[in-house]
């Protein structure tokens, strides 16, 4: 096991681009002489089968797949063309063992993912900002661009994917009843530096609605989906954001908010700090510390401890399943990639767990489901069906 770790070890430093001449030399050499490539596929079998623990049929899989790669490509006489294609043959087997960190159940493979031409591609930085005055501004491709009140006057600048306002700018006369509003659709993402310098993400399928200016008294905003918060502390203005489910009010803390219509409740996760949660509809009141999360169903208000990195992941461009149900995954599918899935199957009591980037294809994410649950996906323009 030790070996096998240090081994581990190198593999990650060649994927990252980290390891030296002497190390891929050593994992080179660890999958045997330039002509054995049985050798080889033996001992990528033999690394995988003991850091991965797939099923045994997985194993025969994986090696009859890297066993292809190497058959094709792996007899050339030059060491230097060794070396490239061998390192080629140790990332091929890696980018294979990471399916199964994505462990889904060990149920039965299903490999044949059918689709369309096009690959539908995740969600990007776009949105829309609706300014007091109703105008319209789309932040999509907007790149280094001034967003002007209606008396002309800089309020905000485009850069880089996030809409920041101008703080602190005395000579801008705003209203502080003006609001504006961020609207972010299906297969997109944004980022808001606030007025007072608090930060906000909002995921795929929400909005915030936002004062220009937050005065000398409150804090106030109100959240329509998914938004992660890190508050500039200031114990004079509290930071409150309202929801149709929960109000969570902050002096100066990092907290997650989920309020989409289609969960079966709303929830405020606290990363950092401390918040006070109500329920609109109950009243009822709790103040959370660090690690737990305040959620709502029917006006029931709880509290339990969560894994904050698995509930926030998101902002940092990662999928982060834990122990979910089937329909939760595809809501979260069908809300970074745009599209609407049909899963065509008696439910399963079956949960997942994983850890994907947010980046990769839809293609890419349904094979990895499909060699999970067995269930065979099929494209059809942005509709997925599961059966």
């Amino acid at each position: 096991m030790k070996a096998n770790a240090y081994i581990r070890s190198l593999f990650e430093k060649f994927i990252s681009d980290k390891i030296s001449e002497s190390e891929l030399q050593q994992l080179l050499d660890h999958f045997g002489a330039k002509e054995n490539d049985e050798s080889i596929m033996e001992q990528i079998r033999h690394v995988l089968e003991s850091e991965y623990q797939p099923v045994d049929n997985n194993i025969t899989q994986i090696g009859e797949e890297v066993k292809l790669k190497l058959d094709a490509q792996l007899r050339p006489k030059e060491k230097r063309i060794w070396l490239y294609l061998a390192a080629a043959a140790i990332l091929l087997a890696i980018s294979i063992a990471a399916i199964y960190v994505f462990d889904l159940g060990k149920i039965p493979q299903n490999d044949t993912i059918q689709t369309v031409q096009q690959q539908i591609q995740p969600g990007t930085d776009k949105a829309v900002l609706i300014l007091s005055d109703g105008r319209r501004v789309s932040l999509t491709d907007s790149t280094n661009s001034l967003i002007k009140n209606s008396s002309g006057e800089n309020i905000a600048q485009v850069i880089d994917g996030t809409l920041s306002y101008v703080s602190g700018n005395r000579n801008i006369k705003t209203d502080v009843s003006a609001y504006n509003t961020i609207l972010v659709p299906k297969g997109g993402q944004y980022k808001v530096i606030l007025p007072d310098g608090s930060k906000a993400w909002l995921n795929s399928g929400s909005s915030l609605r936002y004062p220009v200016s937050f005065g000398t008294q409150t804090r106030i905003m109100e959240l329509s989906g998914e938004g992660y918060f890190d508050v500039v502390k200031n114990k004079k203005l509290p930071f409150t954001v309202k929801s149709s489910t929960l109000e969570v009010t902050a002096l100066g803390t990092q907290f997650n908010v989920i309020t989409y219509s289609n969960e079966p409740y709303g929830a405020a996760t606290l990363v950092e700090g401390s918040l006070r949660v109500s329920d609109t509809k109950s009243q009822k009141t709790v103040l959370i510390t660090p690690g737990e999360q305040a959620f709502s169903t029917a006006g029931n208000l709880k509290v339990r401890k969560v894994n904050t990195y698995e509930l926030t992941a998101w902002k940092d461009g990662l999928f982060v399943i834990s122990k979910a149900g089937l329909d939760e995954v595809m809501r979260q599918v069908e809300r970074w990639y745009n599209v609407t899935i049909e899963v065509k199957l008696p439910e399963t009591a079956n949960t997942f767990s994983g850890e994907f980037p947010r980046n990769i294809a839809l293609a890419d994410f349904l094979q990895s489901l499909e060699r999970a649950t067995g269930i065979k996906f099929k494209i059809e323009g942005r509709r997925i069906v599961g059966r």
